[in-house]
This record gives structure tokens, C-alpha cells and sequence, in this order.
């Protein structure tokens, strides 16, 4: 149970992105995935606008950078705790990893 005040006024829900820019059956649309992203970056913008958020750049360019530069568990490294023997990439071998 909890009781006092709010410490600030209800923040809003953060929007989704919108099904055509996500939802593909068969084949790409990039026409349609585009204006939807293209939609969804202003919808966010006024969002962050709304909640106060100090916010630069849009949606597509956060997630850009986000997943720009890996972070957290390294794979190799992982699988390599594991037990796995891994060798690195050469030129003459055509695989990535032997094992």
C-alpha cells in the first residue's frame, strides 16, 4: 500500500510504432515501411515534445545508433566458456568460426 502524492503528473503512454512498419507478409514494402517510420518519427517527436523530454534527433536515428555499436554479452566469448574451440576468420577458410 502506498500513500501520499504524486511526485509529478501522469506521464503518457509512449506510442508504438505503427503495423506497416513492421508487419510484412512475403515481401518488403519499403514504400510503406518508410512513410510509417516516417509517420511514427513525427508521432515521437511530438510525444517527447508532450512529456518534456529533452530529446534530439528522431526515432530512426536513436535506433540507429543503438544498435550501431554491440554492448553486453560478446558471443565469442560466451561460447568459448561453453567449451567451444574457436579459431578466427582467415582468408582461406570458408567459414567464420571452425570449431
Amino acid at each position: 500500500m502506498c500513500v501520499g502524492y504524486p511526485d509529478s503528473p501522469q506521464s503518457g503512454i509512449k506510442p508504438r510504432l505503427p503495423q506497416p512498419a513492421v508487419l510484412h507478409r512475403e515481401t518488403y514494402d519499403l514504400k510503406t515501411q518508410d512513410a510509417a517510420i516516417a509517420q511514427y518519427n513525427a508521432t515521437i517527436q511530438t510525444f517527447y515534445r508532450e512529456q518534456k523530454m529533452n530529446v534530439t534527433g528522431d526515432w530512426a536515428e536513436h535506433s540507429v545508433k543503438r544498435i550501431a555499436i554491440p554492448k553486453g554479452v560478446r558471443l565469442r566469448e560466451a561460447l568459448q566458456i561453453l567449451g567451444f574451440d574457436l579459431r578466427s576468420f582467415d582468408n582461406k577458410s570458408s567459414s567464420l568460426f571452425v570449431m
